[in-house]
């Protein structure tokens, strides 16, 4: 079901930067934009003279479509949409007598941005770790998906990107039900008491910014995870001899390597550079969640 939600956040993000661009004064000869902006361009050149609307206005229809659409898919099958952030904590709609659809609604809404925060926080730490002026056809690709963060000046990125990060976690920590995630004994307590609603109000706000820093912390575990299936993706277009998608694996593994990308070729033998890499930031991951996992936690602040 992972998959089934993270393919209509996809399709939502397609249409989502088509708020952001203009293709008709853009000229893209990157492989990967061609082919997402000529399936965009298919519907909307279809549904404008429908609506009788401008592009963008078309694009935002589509993006309510697909969440309505979701919605009621996920209501007919009586589902809730959690979201989990960090390895602890996670948020669902109430489920008393089965999700109510205004509440499904509202975590459909809150999945498909913390999806969107997550791309955001990937983009701005590949671009951390990425030497300057470096630009090729994939952080082009990256850049063009990540708008329009991509499009605000450098240093003014990690502020909105933080403050966007805290409002997604007080409005899941005020309106979800707290299910609490024990990786060690594989334990889930769906009654769990939220530590983000108890104590004083400063003891609130100071663990509400720390699972704020839990959800920009994401996006390390989207960068991995990006970077497995790119790899694989590389491992399977070299043995279905498909040069042109394995050119776009090997690019798309270059760039979120960064500076630690070899580059000019690397000879004999293989690159086990992005493996180390991978084992390296999802270790760092998990540091992380323990880290802000014990400082909600903590005693003093109960």
């Amino acid at each position: 079901m992972n998959y089934l939600i993270y393919a209509f956040n996809f399709l939502l993000l397609l249409f989502w930067i088509r708020l952001w661009s203009a293709p008709d004064r853009e000229f893209y000869f990157n492989p990967f934009l061609s082919g997402t902006v000529k399936l965009t361009d298919s519907v909307l050149s279809f549904l404008r003279p429908v609506l009788y609307l401008p592009e963008q206005a078309a694009a935002f229809v589509v993006i309510l479509f697909f969440i309505l659409f979701k919605t009621i898919l996920f209501f007919r099958l009586n589902m809730a949409l959690p979201i989990l952030i960090g390895t602890y904590f996670q948020f669902a709609p109430p489920m008393a007598a089965g999700p109510k659809i205004a509440s499904l609604l509202l975590f459909n809404v809150l999945n498909t941005a913390v999806f969107f925060l997550r791309l955001w926080s990937a983009y701005l730490l590949v671009r951390l770790i990425t030497p300057p002026f470096r630009t090729t056809r994939a952080t082009e690709a990256l850049a063009f998906f990540a708008r329009p963060i991509s499009k605000l000046p450098f240093l003014a990125q990690p502020v909105i990107l933080f403050g966007l990060h805290i409002v997604i976690a007080f409005v899941l920590s005020r309106t979800g039900l707290f299910v609490f995630l024990d990786q060690t004994t594989e334990a889930t307590n769906a009654g769990a008491v939220s530590p983000f609603t108890e104590g004083p109000v400063y003891a609130q706000l100071l663990k509400t910014v720390w699972l704020a820093a839990l959800s920009f912390a994401d996006g390390l575990m989207f960068l991995t995870r990006a970077l497995f299936v790119l790899i694989l993706t590389s491992l399977g277009a070299a043995i279905l001899q498909a040069h042109g998608l394995q050119i776009i694996g090997s690019e798309g593994v270059e760039l979120l390597l960064g500076r630690f990308a070899r580059r000019g070729g690397n000879g004999m033998g293989f690159d086990f550079t992005p493996l180390i890499f991978f084992f390296v930031i999802d270790l760092m991951y998990g540091s992380i969640c323990r880290i802000l996992f014990e400082l909600i936690q903590s005693p003093f602040l109960k």
